[in-house]
């Protein structure tokens, strides 16, 4: 193993301890596309109102795989939220304007 994969690990396992001592959950949050600032800062505001942390800290990850809406994962154990935002009436009216 060489010094720089150890310094990867050191840092990983300073960020778990910093976060137990300040509260912080961090969740994953994948899209089909990347998100706004003010859709994350709902996000968390709902993830931190679910799960109780103080804080919670967002990932994000862009996931073509995906159709619609987010996938949040959080917690040690990989707890999953799947939740659709697209409101389908939006869409043809959106469709509608083109």
């Amino acid at each position: 193993m060489k010094r720089v994969d150890l310094i990867k690990e050191i840092a990983a396992e300073f960020e778990l301890i910093a976060n137990r001592l300040s509260e912080t959950e961090v969740a994953t949050v994948a899209s089909v596309v990347e998100l706004e600032p003010q859709h994350l800062a709902e996000i968390a505001k709902r993830v931190q109102k679910l799960t109780g942390p103080k804080n919670v800290k967002l990932k994000t990850v862009i996931d073509k795989s995906l159709l619609a809406g987010i996938i949040i994962r959080y917690g040690n154990s990989g707890s999953k939220l799947s939740l659709i935002t697209l409101r389908l009436l939006n869409v043809v009216c959106e469709f509608k304007n083109y």
